[in-house]
């Protein structure tokens, strides 16, 4: 898992643009009210958290992406009761 990290974001240098593509995709997903693309960007956000959680002074980082994981799931019931596929 290290070695895909360090050249996802070392040798390859996407870190910051998987960042502004998470966000990106968070704030598309708040509007359009979409829980595929909260989804992609609890996905993207991951790899950066990850790195951040490895150091000391940001070791909360890696509970970061709990967040957008947690509004996919809320985002997915929400548009599944709408739809009128559950009941209550």
């Amino acid at each position: 898992m290290e070695s895909i990290m360090s050249v996802l974001l070392g040798h390859l240098g996407l870190f910051y643009p998987t960042l502004i593509a998470a966000a990106a995709c968070f704030i598309v997903a708040l509007i359009k009210r979409s829980w595929k693309w909260m989804l992609a960007s609890t996905i993207l956000i991951y790899p950066g958290t990850w790195y951040l959680g490895a150091t000391p002074a940001f070791f909360w980082a890696e509970y970061l992406p709990l967040i957008p994981l947690a509004l996919t799931i809320w985002l997915f019931l929400l548009t599944r009761k709408e739809r009128g596929q559950v009941e209550g």
